[in-house]
C-alpha cells in the first residue's frame, strides 16, 4: 500500500520541527552553562549566563511555536493545539482526529455539531 505523498512530506516536516524543539529543550542547561563558560572571558562575569539563557529560552519559544503551528495534512488546522491548550505529545489531530504518522488519508469523521 503506497504512502500518500503529501502525508509523507507533512510527517517529515513534523519530525524535523519536533526534533528541533526537543533537542533545544533537553540541551538547555548543559548548553547554557557551556556557552556561558566559553564566553566568560569575553564579557563580564554573569552577563554571558543571562544573555545565553534568554537567547536559549527564546529559541525554545520559537521552536515551540513552529511545532504548535504545524497544520494537519487533512483539515489544515493546528494539529497540536486547540484554542486553549497545546499538547506536543498528542497522537491525533485536535480537530479531525487524523492519527499521527498515518500512511493514508482516511475521510474525515462526520460530527453532529
Amino acid at each position: 500500500m503506497p504512502t500518500h505523498p503529501s502525508l509523507e512530506a507533512a510527517w517529515r516536516d513534523l519530525n524535523r520541527r519536533s526534533a528541533i524543539l526537543w533537542w533545544l529543550y533537553f540541551t538547555c542547561l548543559p548548553g547554557m552553562f557551556l556557552l556561558s563558560y566559553l564566553l566568560n572571558g569575553l564579557i563580564l562575569q554573569w552577563a554571558p549566563f543571562l544573555f545565553v539563557g534568554f537567547a536559549w529560552l527564546g529559541a525554545i519559544g520559537w521552536a515551540g511555536s513552529r511545532m504548535a503551528g504545524f497544520a494537519c495534512p487533512r483539515c489544515g488546522r493546528a494539529f497540536f493545539e486547540t484554542w486553549y491548550f497545546f499538547k506536543p505529545l498528542r497522537q491525533r489531530c485536535a480537530h479531525c482526529s487524523l492519527t499521527r504518522w498515518a500512511k493514508e488519508m482516511p475521510p474525515a469523521a462526520e460530527t453532529g455539531s
